[in-house]
């Protein structure tokens, strides 16, 4: 799940300084995004905009709700049953009252919330740990074992540490104090012995994230050297983070593709490439920009990535483990367009009082928008036909005219970052729906990042809309890729052909190959054709995965005509055609927590040594006629007995 093409970066890209040049174009103190509560004037200046108004709204919400107790049964919850939702929920409430009336201080500079914060402050330092119970293996650090570094900690040990500095000299001396305590002990500590080694092994292990090609590694770099810069007064010290971090930028971008894609999808691209921007930031603001992470070569182009993904209608694939309504976060691609090629902001330059984030993600922007132009429309982008990622195999294609059926499918490989075993997988959008769909992520649980995860209908081949040989799902792990072996791109019609044979290596396949084609003509179509090959007669089916109720119009000798409703007049019509004698059958993919998909299952009744399936997918445009009968939906265990082998009906 952790393979990536690795990116080239020129050391001199990256404006290297090590030792004691990097040292001397540091502050002489240590210092953190914005400006401290004591400048009333930057604060004041703030407090005027009328999102102010509803940050202050929300600290006073805060200020009068008591403080979420830190539950010890929920915590031991992952170790017991697997669930790390209900603890998550909590803990994520009692950050959030921190940083809203922390916030709420700055903005107001009365006071009126210094009892408040004190209080939450001494509630979380009094926490066994701030390890996600997700990351701490058997609850060690619960149970007083030596502290390391997770998302969790990196990012709240971040916001406390950026509390220290904004606050300092208003809040009481002794709370300062035992804050800054904690943020070292729990963040700043282990990551300063992992640099230099000293750390107990068990630390040192579970900093691994600091060679990790994946969110985690901008994450937890960008909170524990935030926190290194905001609190630790040894210039020498804050310098040698700074030239970890750039060593670890590096790995981290080297797990894109070289076309920009980001493999762990829209959601996690808002995640991690948020934290390496708002690195970026601090790093350049705190040399003068003389580190400047931004100018390295891959970044433009994984930049741009997200929003290349959009299909249409404001709706993005949701591959990997992706929420399905997952979009580019647009605050940060203003961001990266200015910073890359100086296009204006649009909208409020204080927005980001709004609302609820993480507040070193607050400042970074008002920060970044300082002064900036703004304009009150922003330029339209125009993404054109299509969006090619040729070293992924992912393709996105539009009609000509607005309305039409748009569709983007992926080749990829099975040992992507949060990882499906997907390749081939299809997407259709039709009237704003996608009618025909991958289903996304499912609500996290310790089967999730287990031996089991394949298991799990969502994660594994059976969950997605692609071939199934001699009964067999695809294979996790590297070999198992899509290779590109065609293109064709014009104005009316584009067509990618990919042979998927290694994804299947115990199918005795001699070749399996699917191919795209999209005609723009009129509403569209989708061609969607597997042909195989086997050494031996076997039998052979595909699958559609979409969100609605799946009709059979007719169906007659090796033709079939299916219906799917995605609902709001949303109607797609499957004319599939066989090689053979075909079957077919509609099953619910469980999903607990998510909606639910419903799988099509087309397959060849009788073995064969070669074959094909043709499915052509256009809009219906009229509807659901009355002679269509509702397919009825079987259903399957929510965890596959064999993962490569397919459930029995």
């Amino acid at each position: 799940m952790k393979t990536a093409v690795t990116v080239l970066l020129s050391i001199t890209t990256w404006g290297v300084m090590a030792g004691q040049e990097t040292a001397a174009k540091l502050p002489a103190e240590p210092r953190g995004p914005g400006q401290p509560a004591a400048n009333r004037e930057w604060w004041s200046r703030l407090a005027m905009a009328p999102e102010a108004a509803e940050a202050r709204k929300r600290a006073g919400t805060w200020l009068a709700t008591p403080m979420p107790a830190f539950e010890p049964e929920r915590y031991l919850d992952y170790v017991t049953n697997g669930d790390r939702e209900r603890y998550q929920k909590i803990n994520s409430r009692r950050w959030d009252r921190f940083e809203a009336l922390v916030l709420g201080e700055c903005l107001e500079g009365t006071g009126r919330f210094y009892r408040a914060i004190d209080e939450t402050a001494r509630s979380l330092c009094a926490d066994p740990s701030w390890i996600l119970p997700a990351h701490d293996g058997g609850a060690r650090v619960f149970k007083g074992a030596d502290p390391y570094v997770d998302l969790g900690v990196a990012m709240n040990g971040y916001q406390m540490a950026l509390a220290c500095w904004l606050l300092d000299g208003r809040l009481p001396a002794e709370t300062i104090a035992l804050m800054r305590a904690n943020v070292y002990r729990r963040l700043i500590n282990p990551v300063l012995g992992t640099i230099d080694g000293t750390a107990p092994k068990s630390v040192i292990s579970g900093n691994w994230w600091a060679r990790a090609n994946h969110n985690w590694n901008a994450v937890c770099t960008a909170g524990a050297v935030g926190a290194i810069l905001a609190l630790e007064p040894s210039v020498e010290t804050r310098a040698k983070a700074v030239d970890w971090a750039m060593g670890n930028m590096k790995v981290f971008l080297s797990g894109f593709a070289r076309d920009g894609y980001c493999s762990e999808g829209v959601g996690y691209w808002n995640y991690g490439f948020s934290h390496f921007t708002a690195l970026a930031e601090m790093l350049c603001d705190q040399t003068g920009g003389a580190v400047d992470l931004l100018r390295a070569g891959a970044v433009p182009q994984i930049a741009a990535a997200p929003t290349r993904l959009h299909i249409v209608a404001g709706l993005y694939p949701a591959f990997a483990d992706c929420p399905l309504n997952a979009r580019p976060d647009p605050r940060l691609v203003e961001l990266l367009r200015w910073r890359l090629s100086k296009r204006p902001f649009s909208g409020s330059p204080t927005a980001e009082l709004a609302g609820s984030t993480l507040l070193y993600m607050r400042l970074m922007h008002l920060a970044a928008r300082e002064g900036a132009p703004v304009v009150k429309t922003p330029r339209e982008e125009g993404l054109g036909l299509r969006s090619w990622f040729p070293d992924s195999g992912l393709c996105v294609v539009r009609p000509v005219q607005p309305g039409g059926l748009a569709a983007a499918w992926k080749g990829g490989h099975n040992a992507e970052h949060h990882n499906h075993n997907d390749i081939g997988t299809t997407v259709v959008v039709w009237k704003g729906r996608q009618v025909l769909t991958d289903p996304g992520a499912m609500v996290y649980r310790a089967e999730t990042f287990s031996r089991d995860r394949y298991r799990l209908p969502v994660m594994g081949s059976f969950g997605h809309s692609v071939p199934v040989p001699a009964g067999r799902l695809q294979a996790e792990g590297g070999k198992s890729r899509g290779v590109v072996t065609a293109t064709e791109f014009t104005d009316g019609r584009d067509s990618v052909t990919i042979d998927l044979t290694s994804a299947y290596p115990d199918a005795g396949l001699e070749k399996l190959e699917r191919q795209w084609t999209y005609h723009r003509g009129g509403s569209g179509s989708l061609v969607v054709e597997d042909r195989y090959t086997f050494a031996k007669p076997s039998s052979f089916a595909t699958a559609l995965v979409g969100f609605g109720a799946w009709h059979l119009v007719r169906a007659r000798d090796s033709v079939a005509r299916f219906l799917i409703d995605g609902g709001n007049g949303a109607v797609v019509q499957v004319d599939a055609e066989f090689s053979g004698r075909a079957a077919w059958d509609v099953r619910n993919l469980p999903n607990p927590g998510k909606p639910t998909a419903t799988r099509l299952g087309l397959s060849l009744t009788d073995p064969a040594a070669a074959g094909f399936i043709r499915m052509t997918i256009r809009p219906a445009v009229d509807g659901i006629p009355p002679d269509a009968s509702r397919l009825p939906v079987g259903s399957i265990a929510e965890k596959l007995a064999d993962p490569r082998a397919v459930p029995k009906a």
